[in-house]
Parts: structure tokens; sequence; C-alpha cells
């Protein structure tokens, strides 16, 4: 009674840069110029906060404006196209990213749970389910500025611009050193997809709510 997207990655030039050559570089951002961080490229609540850097060179470079990027603003074209007389199909979202192992959800431009666009009743949702998915995968649930407040990032503008239940996963491992939490071994990838199996079907559930 779902149908599902899969976007296999958002950022196609900026991973085989990182892999060519023969080993990883540990490269985050996009080939734009210096490259952009696509998770700092989003509209909503854009550059606002600290969250991100003005700086061509910076890790965290937000680009010369939201949805500067050609992958964040092809995302966009297509969820935007999703709206149908007025209504959005689509209703539950989850970015997948390494590492950390957790379950992370709107907002993290600010620590306050209540904002002009999350009442008191939809930030609760947001921690129930949350928490509900993190107890079957074992991650730590968390508000995206638990970790560090980032502005202009994906589920602030799933849920801010288009009120669709947004969660980043933070996969495996819980812990790294250097680059390797973000490059585990590829016979993890198996169980550790396996893993969250339960936790995507619980918003799947809620998609439907």
């Amino acid at each position: 009674s779902r149908e599902i997207y899969v976007i296999p990655t958002v950022n196609p030039d900026g991973s085989e840069h990182d892999i060519e050559g023969g080993q990883y570089q540990g490269w985050r951002k996009n080939r734009q110029g210096q490259g952009t961080d696509l998770n700092r490229n989003w509209g909503y609540k854009w550059g606002c906060c600290g969250g991100s850097s003005g700086d061509p060179a910076s890790e965290t470079y937000r680009g010369d404006a939201g949805f500067s990027a050609p992958e964040t603003a092809a995302v966009r074209d297509f969820v935007n196209s999703r709206v149908v007389d007025g209504e959005q199909q689509i209703t539950g979202h989850i970015d997948v990213h390494t590492y950390g192992e957790l379950v992370r959800w709107p907002f993290g431009h600010t620590t306050d749970e209540v904002t002009e666009d999350m009442t008191r009743e939809q930030a609760q949702r947001f921690q129930n389910v949350g928490r509900e998915m993190a107890d079957s995968n074992g991650y730590t649930p968390q508000q995206s500025s638990d970790l560090y407040v980032t502005d202009g990032d994906v589920n602030g503008w799933m849920w801010g611009e288009h009120r669709i239940l947004s969660f980043t996963f933070e996969m495996y491992p819980a812990s790294g050193g250097g680059l390797d939490g973000f490059y585990p071994d590829d016979e993890d990838i198996g169980p550790q997809t396996e893993r969250n199996d339960e936790a995507v079907d619980i918003l799947l559930r809620e998609a439907g709510a």
C-alpha cells in the first residue's frame, strides 16, 4: 500500500571523485568549483544560523545560494513534482548518512523544539517516531541540532517546505578513527542494512497515518 522512491546517491560526481585513484580521499562535497556541501545547500533556512560556511574552501560550504548545486535542485524539483492537486504525495523520507548510529529529525538550525514551522504536537510526533525507530535498530535518537547546528539541510527543507516526516539515519559504526567511520568494510553492508529493516517499516507505517 506504499509507493517507495529510492535515490541511490545524491552526490554522484563527488562519490566518483572520492574513489578515483584507488583509495578513499574523504571527499564529501560535490565537484562544483571547490565543491558545495549538499546538506547545507537546501533553501529552507539556508545560511541562517551559523550552521554552514560561506568559504568555498570549507568542508561545510553552503554554495552561492539555496539550491545553487544541481544535485539539490534536481531532488527539489522531483519532490515538488509530487504535489498533486495541491497535496504533497510524499509523506515520509529517510536520508542515509554515515556515521554515528543516530536517528535524527528536524530542526538542525535551532535547538528549539517548537518554532514557527513546528508545533508542540508535531515535535512530539517526530520524537515518538524517532525513538521507536531507534529502539528497533539500536541507534541514538535526537533532534538534529543536538549533534551540531546545521542550516540549509535536507530534513529541514522536507518538513519546512512540504511537511514531509523526514529523518536522517547516521549508520554504522557508532564511532571511528579518522576516515574509518565513513568507510566500513563491504562485508558490513548487508547486515547493517538489514539492521534498519524494522525502522524503515515504522516510517512506512507512519507515512500512511
